[in-house]
């Protein structure tokens, strides 16, 4: 053996061992960052109410409250007949930009008891400047109590925060003569909620920057009552077909508030579907149709029937007016969709 050759072979070792602690210790700060920040968009984008939140919830919504609501919406006008189109390079193969033509809403007959109607709802809720209200549809899950609807209906968005009172009326007849005729499934206050992180992190709380409307999502999940839950008494929710193809038929539901409406009945516009994009938007790129519903119906479901099955494909999210014409976008529920589905 070489004269220092054990003393080198220690060193080797030594350096050897502190070299594998240096990549663990790296290794654990990096995962305990991640986890940091994991955790952090964990509680950007999602709620936990407490069993007092919930009761504070129950007893918060009367009549009166409910009428004071005001119609949550959002509106863009593109200022020209058709809105800026991304370069063609950007372009998905089989984009149609086209505007699709203004459809009048119908009305829906009431009441809303049957189990394929019975699943839309108008949702109450509590901003900071008052009482609000949306649109919202019963999808089938798990726990079977999971109502889906706007990210703008339940999350300020950008230095924004959760709403609360957050509350769910299934079948809502505003015209009712009666408290049974009006919520013939009661109230269901909201336990859980959650919205895309792309709309919590990214949405414009002033409501003026709308690029964040391709993620405006959420769902929230409502406690059962007497061990039934919302499935158990409104009907089956509706499958989401996620990913779903872009070009089809869809059928809208919504409460629309604002004039000429006022926000006690369900109504309902069917419309083909383009594409919609504004510059500067992150993909994927909204779905588009022609629809005269205002503020209010935001949250309520797009369905599109495939192969004899009927599917939620979308949801109102925001308005689109123009001289010649009234329409609507809903996000697209890809990967980003069914993730934020799949952890509530």
């Amino acid at each position: 053996m070489q004269p220092g050759s054990t003393h080198n072979k220690n060193l080797i070792v030594t350096m050897s061992v502190f070299a594998g602690v240096l990549v663990t210790l790296v290794g654990l700060v990096l995962s305990g960052t991640l986890a940091v920040e994991a955790g952090r968009t964990q509680a950007m984008n999602s709620k936990q109410y407490s069993d007092r939140d919930v009761e504070d919830t129950r007893g918060f919504w009367d009549q009166n409250r409910q009428d004071e609501a005001k119609p949550r919406g959002n509106e863009i006008s593109p200022g020209q007949e058709q809105p800026q189109l991304p370069d063609q390079e950007q372009q998905r193969p089989d984009a149609d930009f086209r505007r699709p033509p203004t459809i009048q809403a119908r009305r829906v007959a009431a009441p809303y008891t049957e189990p394929d109607v019975a699943i839309r709802g108008k949702i109450f809720f509590r901003m900071p400047d008052g009482v609000a209200e949306c649109s919202g549809t019963v999808v089938h899950h798990p726990s079977g109590n999971m109502v889906w609807t706007a990210g703008h209906c339940l999350h300020g968005g950008r230095d924004g925060t959760f709403y609360d009172r957050v509350t769910f009326v299934p079948g809502y007849n505003g015209a009712g003569r009666t408290p049974t005729e009006r919520e013939p499934y009661g109230r269901w206050p909201a336990r859980r909620i959650k919205v895309s992180p792309q709309w919590a992190q990214n949405a414009d709380p002033g409501g003026k920057d709308a690029s964040a409307s391709p993620f405006d999502y959420g769902a929230f999940i409502v406690d059962s009552r007497a061990g039934r839950t919302l499935e158990d008494a409104v009907g089956p929710g509706a499958d989401v077909y996620w990913n779903a193809p872009r070009h089809l038929r869809v059928q809208s539901f919504g409460y629309p508030g604002d004039d000429p409406y006022d926000g006690t009945t369900l109504y309902t516009c069917s419309s083909p579907t383009t594409d919609f994009r504004e510059d500067g938007w992150p993909q994927p790129d909204m779905l588009w149709m022609g629809c005269t519903m205002t503020g209010g119906s935001s949250g309520g479901g797009w369905f599109a029937e495939v192969d004899g099955r009927s599917f939620l494909v979308s949801n109102v999210s925001l308005g689109v007016t123009s001289p010649a014409s009234r329409t609507m976008t809903g996000p697209y529920l890809g990967n980003v969709a069914k993730d934020m589905y799949d952890s509530l």
